[in-house]
Protein backbone atom coordinates (compact mmCIF):
# COMPACT_ATOMS: atom_id res chain seq x y z
CA UNK A 1 0.00 0.00 0.00
CA UNK A 2 1.60 3.27 -1.19
CA UNK A 3 2.33 5.81 1.71
CA UNK A 4 -0.12 8.67 2.60
CA UNK A 5 1.07 12.23 1.08
CA UNK A 6 1.18 14.30 3.46
CA UNK A 7 -0.69 17.57 3.84
CA UNK A 8 2.16 20.68 3.42
CA UNK A 9 2.60 22.95 5.96
CA UNK A 10 -0.07 25.71 6.10
CA UNK A 11 1.78 28.90 7.62
CA UNK A 12 0.36 30.69 11.13
CA UNK A 13 -1.37 34.06 10.81
CA UNK A 14 0.04 36.23 12.36
CA UNK A 15 -1.39 37.60 15.50
CA UNK A 16 -3.17 34.02 15.87
CA UNK A 17 -3.14 31.10 16.50
CA UNK A 18 -0.96 29.68 19.07
CA UNK A 19 -0.73 32.09 21.41
CA UNK A 20 -4.24 32.83 22.97
CA UNK A 21 -3.08 36.24 24.82
CA UNK A 22 -3.03 37.58 21.31
CA UNK A 23 -5.38 35.58 19.35
CA UNK A 24 -9.15 37.20 18.70
CA UNK A 25 -12.18 35.45 17.26
CA UNK A 26 -14.23 36.60 15.16
CA UNK A 27 -17.59 34.61 14.94
CA UNK A 28 -20.99 35.75 13.05
CA UNK A 29 -23.77 36.32 14.94
CA UNK A 30 -25.59 33.78 13.57
CA UNK A 31 -23.25 30.99 14.47
CA UNK A 32 -24.49 32.53 18.32
CA UNK A 33 -27.57 30.33 17.14
CA UNK A 34 -25.20 26.97 17.99
CA UNK A 35 -25.68 27.47 21.17
CA UNK A 36 -29.05 25.94 20.95
CA UNK A 37 -27.63 22.76 19.08
CA UNK A 38 -26.26 19.53 20.97
CA UNK A 39 -22.66 20.63 20.37
CA UNK A 40 -20.64 20.28 23.59
CA UNK A 41 -18.27 22.49 25.13
CA UNK A 42 -15.03 21.41 23.94
CA UNK A 43 -16.58 21.21 20.12
CA UNK A 44 -17.00 24.44 20.35
CA UNK A 45 -13.51 25.05 21.29
CA UNK A 46 -12.67 23.76 18.53
CA UNK A 47 -14.34 25.80 16.49
CA UNK A 48 -13.18 28.65 17.91
CA UNK A 49 -9.51 27.74 17.57
CA UNK A 50 -9.85 27.18 14.27
CA UNK A 51 -11.49 30.90 13.69
CA UNK A 52 -8.68 32.59 15.54
CA UNK A 53 -6.56 30.57 13.00
CA UNK A 54 -7.87 32.38 9.84
CA UNK A 55 -7.75 35.41 8.23
CA UNK A 56 -11.29 36.06 7.81
CA UNK A 57 -11.20 38.45 4.92
CA UNK A 58 -9.45 35.88 2.75
CA UNK A 59 -11.84 32.81 1.74
CA UNK A 60 -9.74 31.26 -0.26
CA UNK A 61 -7.33 29.55 2.96
CA UNK A 62 -10.11 27.60 5.06
CA UNK A 63 -7.85 24.72 5.76
CA UNK A 64 -6.34 25.66 9.04
CA UNK A 65 -3.67 22.90 11.09
CA UNK A 66 -3.68 22.90 14.66
CA UNK A 67 -0.37 21.88 15.96
CA UNK A 68 1.00 19.35 18.25
CA UNK A 69 -0.20 20.23 21.54
CA UNK A 70 -2.36 23.47 20.48
CA UNK A 71 -5.75 21.34 20.52
CA UNK A 72 -4.50 20.21 24.28
CA UNK A 73 -4.21 23.60 25.30
CA UNK A 74 -7.60 24.56 24.11
CA UNK A 75 -9.50 21.89 25.73
CA UNK A 76 -7.10 22.22 28.93
CA UNK A 77 -6.33 18.48 28.76
CA UNK A 78 -3.06 16.68 28.57
CA UNK A 79 -3.89 13.67 26.39
CA UNK A 80 -7.09 13.72 24.18
CA UNK A 81 -8.13 9.77 23.55
CA UNK A 82 -8.76 8.56 19.79
CA UNK A 83 -12.08 7.72 20.22
CA UNK A 84 -13.14 11.04 21.80
CA UNK A 85 -11.37 12.96 19.30
CA UNK A 86 -12.67 10.91 16.68
CA UNK A 87 -16.56 11.63 18.90
CA UNK A 88 -16.03 15.48 18.63
CA UNK A 89 -15.09 15.82 15.28
CA UNK A 90 -18.10 13.82 13.94
CA UNK A 91 -20.12 15.92 15.98
CA UNK A 92 -18.52 18.85 14.03
CA UNK A 93 -19.60 17.31 10.82
CA UNK A 94 -23.64 17.09 11.95
CA UNK A 95 -26.34 19.27 9.81
CA UNK A 96 -27.04 22.46 11.62
CA UNK A 97 -29.95 25.05 11.61
CA UNK A 98 -28.89 28.45 11.36
CA UNK A 99 -31.20 31.65 11.63
CA UNK A 100 -31.72 33.67 8.85
CA UNK A 101 -33.25 37.52 9.81
CA UNK A 102 -33.93 38.25 6.31
CA UNK A 103 -36.69 35.82 5.68
CA UNK A 104 -39.51 35.35 7.79
CA UNK A 105 -39.09 32.44 10.09
CA UNK A 106 -36.34 31.75 7.98
CA UNK A 107 -33.06 29.32 8.65
CA UNK A 108 -30.61 27.64 6.81
CA UNK A 109 -29.40 24.42 7.59
CA UNK A 110 -25.15 23.53 6.69
CA UNK A 111 -22.39 21.37 7.53
CA UNK A 112 -19.50 23.37 8.97
CA UNK A 113 -16.64 21.52 8.33
CA UNK A 114 -16.05 19.07 4.97
CA UNK A 115 -12.70 17.60 5.98
CA UNK A 116 -10.77 16.93 9.29
CA UNK A 117 -7.03 15.20 9.30
CA UNK A 118 -6.13 13.82 12.94
CA UNK A 119 -2.51 12.73 13.31
CA UNK A 120 -1.01 11.51 16.93
CA UNK A 121 2.81 11.86 17.68
CA UNK A 122 4.95 9.04 19.67
CA UNK A 123 3.91 11.52 22.77
CA UNK A 124 -0.03 10.98 22.27
CA UNK A 125 -0.15 14.91 21.07
CA UNK A 126 -2.28 15.80 17.93
CA UNK A 127 -2.07 17.34 14.83
CA UNK A 128 -5.29 18.46 13.08
CA UNK A 129 -6.46 19.86 10.03
CA UNK A 130 -9.34 21.13 9.21
CA UNK A 131 -11.54 22.72 6.40
CA UNK A 132 -15.02 24.23 6.75
CA UNK A 133 -17.17 23.49 3.56
CA UNK A 134 -18.20 26.11 1.23
CA UNK A 135 -21.96 26.09 2.31
CA UNK A 136 -19.89 27.69 6.14
CA UNK A 137 -17.94 30.17 3.89
CA UNK A 138 -20.58 33.08 3.99
CA UNK A 139 -20.96 33.07 8.29
CA UNK A 140 -16.81 32.16 8.39
CA UNK A 141 -15.24 34.85 6.34
CA UNK A 142 -16.26 38.56 5.16
CA UNK A 143 -18.69 38.56 7.85
CA UNK A 144 -18.40 42.01 8.91
CA UNK A 145 -22.37 42.55 6.79
CA UNK A 146 -23.51 40.07 8.59
CA UNK A 147 -22.01 41.71 12.10
CA UNK A 148 -19.86 39.37 14.28
CA UNK A 149 -18.76 38.66 17.86
CA UNK A 150 -14.98 39.27 18.60
CA UNK A 151 -13.53 38.43 21.46
CA UNK A 152 -10.30 36.94 22.80
CA UNK A 153 -9.26 33.09 22.73
CA UNK A 154 -7.74 33.37 26.19
CA UNK A 155 -10.78 34.10 27.37
CA UNK A 156 -12.89 31.17 26.73
CA UNK A 157 -10.28 28.14 26.48
CA UNK A 158 -10.14 28.29 30.42
CA UNK A 159 -14.34 28.24 30.88
CA UNK A 160 -15.24 24.69 31.68
CA UNK A 161 -19.12 25.09 31.53
CA UNK A 162 -20.93 25.20 28.81
CA UNK A 163 -23.49 27.43 30.23
CA UNK A 164 -20.26 30.07 31.12
CA UNK A 165 -19.17 29.61 27.57
CA UNK A 166 -22.07 30.36 26.40
CA UNK A 167 -23.62 33.08 28.49
CA UNK A 168 -19.86 35.17 28.15
CA UNK A 169 -20.76 35.28 24.37
CA UNK A 170 -23.89 36.60 25.06
CA UNK A 171 -22.75 39.34 27.43
CA UNK A 172 -20.09 40.23 24.93
CA UNK A 173 -22.24 40.48 22.18
CA UNK A 174 -24.86 43.12 24.05
CA UNK A 175 -22.37 44.74 25.99
CA UNK A 176 -22.86 48.25 23.88
CA UNK A 177 -26.15 48.35 25.95
CA UNK A 178 -24.70 48.23 29.33
CA UNK A 179 -27.68 47.50 31.05
CA UNK A 180 -30.85 45.49 29.98
CA UNK A 181 -33.15 42.78 30.66
CA UNK A 182 -34.01 39.62 29.69
CA UNK A 183 -36.95 37.60 30.23
CA UNK A 184 -36.34 34.13 32.50
CA UNK A 185 -38.16 32.18 29.48
CA UNK A 186 -35.37 33.49 26.66
CA UNK A 187 -32.45 33.24 28.32
CA UNK A 188 -33.34 29.38 29.50
CA UNK A 189 -33.90 28.67 25.91
CA UNK A 190 -30.39 30.76 25.31
CA UNK A 191 -28.61 28.71 27.69
CA UNK A 192 -30.29 25.29 27.22
CA UNK A 193 -31.84 24.71 31.04
CA UNK A 194 -35.58 23.88 29.96
CA UNK A 195 -35.61 20.96 32.27
CA UNK A 196 -38.37 20.89 34.78
CA UNK A 197 -34.91 21.32 37.86
CA UNK A 198 -34.92 24.71 36.51
CA UNK A 199 -38.65 25.56 36.66
CA UNK A 200 -38.26 27.25 40.34
CA UNK A 201 -36.00 30.35 40.11
CA UNK A 202 -34.15 29.99 43.16
CA UNK A 203 -32.81 26.67 41.42
CA UNK A 204 -31.81 28.39 37.88
CA UNK A 205 -30.11 31.01 40.02
CA UNK A 206 -28.11 28.41 42.59
CA UNK A 207 -27.47 25.95 40.15
CA UNK A 208 -26.98 28.07 36.93
CA UNK A 209 -26.53 31.84 36.97
CA UNK A 210 -24.24 31.91 40.36
CA UNK A 211 -21.82 29.37 39.13
CA UNK A 212 -21.59 30.96 35.54
CA UNK A 213 -20.89 34.47 37.15
CA UNK A 214 -18.22 32.99 39.53
CA UNK A 215 -16.58 31.41 36.37
CA UNK A 216 -16.44 34.35 34.14
CA UNK A 217 -15.34 36.99 36.66
CA UNK A 218 -12.60 34.59 37.93
CA UNK A 219 -11.07 33.37 34.45
CA UNK A 220 -12.46 35.66 31.91
CA UNK A 221 -11.75 40.35 31.64
CA UNK A 222 -15.28 40.13 31.66
CA UNK A 223 -17.04 42.24 34.58
CA UNK A 224 -20.90 41.84 35.04
CA UNK A 225 -23.61 41.84 37.60
CA UNK A 226 -27.15 40.74 37.54
CA UNK A 227 -30.69 40.67 39.25
CA UNK A 228 -33.81 39.30 39.04
CA UNK A 229 -37.11 41.22 38.22
CA UNK A 230 -40.95 40.39 39.27
CA UNK A 231 -43.99 40.86 36.84
CA UNK A 232 -46.49 40.20 39.96
CA UNK A 233 -45.60 37.93 41.98
CA UNK A 234 -43.58 36.27 39.87
CA UNK A 235 -39.67 36.46 38.68
CA UNK A 236 -40.04 37.28 34.78
CA UNK A 237 -37.20 39.01 33.83
CA UNK A 238 -32.80 39.11 34.69
CA UNK A 239 -31.38 42.27 34.40
CA UNK A 240 -27.79 42.55 33.09
CA UNK A 241 -25.45 45.25 33.67
CA UNK A 242 -21.95 44.94 31.89
CA UNK A 243 -19.16 46.76 33.88
CA UNK A 244 -16.39 48.75 31.60
CA UNK A 245 -13.42 45.90 31.31
CA UNK A 246 -9.83 46.34 30.30
CA UNK A 247 -10.62 44.67 27.28
CA UNK A 248 -12.65 47.47 26.45
CA UNK A 249 -9.87 49.38 24.97
CA UNK A 250 -6.03 47.98 23.45
CA UNK A 251 -3.90 46.12 26.04
CA UNK A 252 -0.94 48.39 26.28
CA UNK A 253 1.79 48.02 28.60
CA UNK A 254 3.67 51.08 27.87
CA UNK A 255 4.41 54.22 29.99
CA UNK A 256 1.84 56.90 29.66
CA UNK A 257 3.76 59.47 27.81
CA UNK A 258 4.68 56.31 25.46
CA UNK A 259 1.05 55.88 24.75
CA UNK A 260 0.41 59.33 24.28
CA UNK A 261 2.93 59.51 21.43
CA UNK A 262 2.00 56.64 20.23
CA UNK A 263 -1.26 57.32 19.47
CA UNK A 264 -0.69 60.48 17.50
CA UNK A 265 0.71 58.74 15.04
CA UNK A 266 -1.25 58.57 12.00
CA UNK A 267 -1.87 55.52 10.55
CA UNK A 268 -0.42 53.48 13.76
CA UNK A 269 -2.61 50.32 14.02
CA UNK A 270 -2.88 50.92 17.34
CA UNK A 271 -5.29 53.93 16.55
CA UNK A 272 -7.24 51.86 14.44
CA UNK A 273 -7.48 49.09 17.94
CA UNK A 274 -7.91 52.53 19.25
CA UNK A 275 -11.08 53.83 17.65
CA UNK A 276 -12.28 50.06 16.91
CA UNK A 277 -12.65 49.67 20.93
CA UNK A 278 -14.68 52.83 21.00
CA UNK A 279 -17.26 50.52 18.99
CA UNK A 280 -16.93 47.63 20.94
CA UNK A 281 -14.89 45.89 18.02
CA UNK A 282 -17.90 45.16 16.47
CA UNK A 283 -16.47 45.60 12.96
CA UNK A 284 -13.45 45.24 11.45
CA UNK A 285 -9.91 46.99 11.43
CA UNK A 286 -10.52 47.99 7.51
CA UNK A 287 -14.52 49.60 8.25
CA UNK A 288 -12.85 51.67 10.99
CA UNK A 289 -10.48 52.59 8.97
CA UNK A 290 -13.34 53.95 6.36
CA UNK A 291 -14.94 55.61 9.95
CA UNK A 292 -11.89 56.77 10.60
CA UNK A 293 -11.38 58.60 6.89
CA UNK A 294 -14.61 60.46 7.31
CA UNK A 295 -13.67 61.49 10.77
CA UNK A 296 -9.81 62.46 10.22
CA UNK A 297 -11.40 65.15 8.08
CA UNK A 298 -13.92 66.64 10.23
CA UNK A 299 -13.70 70.49 10.86
CA UNK A 300 -14.13 70.69 14.48
CA UNK A 301 -13.53 67.74 17.15
CA UNK A 302 -13.91 68.80 20.86
CA UNK A 303 -10.51 68.50 22.21
CA UNK A 304 -9.28 66.17 24.31
CA UNK A 305 -5.77 66.59 27.41
CA UNK A 306 -4.24 63.52 25.53
CA UNK A 307 -4.41 64.17 21.82
CA UNK A 308 -6.81 64.18 18.98
CA UNK A 309 -7.14 60.67 18.63
CA UNK A 310 -8.68 60.55 22.37
CA UNK A 311 -10.87 63.40 20.87
CA UNK A 312 -11.84 60.70 17.66
CA UNK A 313 -12.50 58.18 20.36
CA UNK A 314 -14.72 59.70 22.08
CA UNK A 315 -16.21 61.13 19.15
CA UNK A 316 -16.87 58.01 17.59
CA UNK A 317 -18.16 56.35 21.13
CA UNK A 318 -20.59 59.00 21.17
CA UNK A 319 -21.83 58.46 17.87
CA UNK A 320 -21.95 54.48 18.67
CA UNK A 321 -23.74 55.06 21.09
CA UNK A 322 -26.67 57.33 19.58
CA UNK A 323 -26.91 54.55 16.81
CA UNK A 324 -27.86 51.58 19.66
CA UNK A 325 -30.50 54.35 21.07
CA UNK A 326 -31.56 54.17 17.49
CA UNK A 327 -31.92 50.72 17.17
CA UNK A 328 -33.98 50.26 20.17
CA UNK A 329 -36.75 52.25 18.55
CA UNK A 330 -36.32 51.02 15.10
CA UNK A 331 -34.91 47.63 12.82
CA UNK A 332 -30.88 48.65 11.73
CA UNK A 333 -30.26 46.38 9.10
CA UNK A 334 -26.95 47.32 8.64
CA UNK A 335 -24.78 48.93 11.43
CA UNK A 336 -21.76 49.30 10.12
CA UNK A 337 -23.89 51.54 6.47
CA UNK A 338 -26.57 53.16 9.59
CA UNK A 339 -23.14 54.70 11.68
CA UNK A 340 -21.31 55.37 8.36
CA UNK A 341 -24.28 57.77 7.95
CA UNK A 342 -24.74 59.66 10.95
CA UNK A 343 -21.05 60.58 10.87
CA UNK A 344 -21.12 61.42 7.18
CA UNK A 345 -24.46 63.75 7.70
CA UNK A 346 -22.26 65.25 10.77
CA UNK A 347 -19.64 65.57 8.53
CA UNK A 348 -21.84 67.48 6.20
CA UNK A 349 -23.05 69.36 8.45
CA UNK A 350 -19.79 70.80 9.79
CA UNK A 351 -18.83 71.59 6.62
CA UNK A 352 -21.66 73.26 4.61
Amino acid sequence: MPKRKKIPPIPDYEGMGKTPEKAYIQKARPLQSLSETDLTLPELKILDAYLARINSHNPNKRTVRLEKGELEQYLGVSRILKDDLNKRLRHLFQVIEIRDETKRNGFKLINLFEEADAEQDENGLWQITLTCTPSAREYIFNIDNIGYLRYRLKNVINLTSRYSYILFLYLVDNRFRKSWSISITELKTLLNCTAETYNQYKRFNDLILKKCHKEITEKTDLRFSYKSNKKGRKIAEIEFTVDTIVEDLPVIDEPQITLIERIRGEGDSGNLELLSSACCDEFSLVQVNELMQIIINMPALPPHPMGIWFSRYHYLAEKYARMNTEAEKRKITNRFSYLKKIIQSDRNEQIY
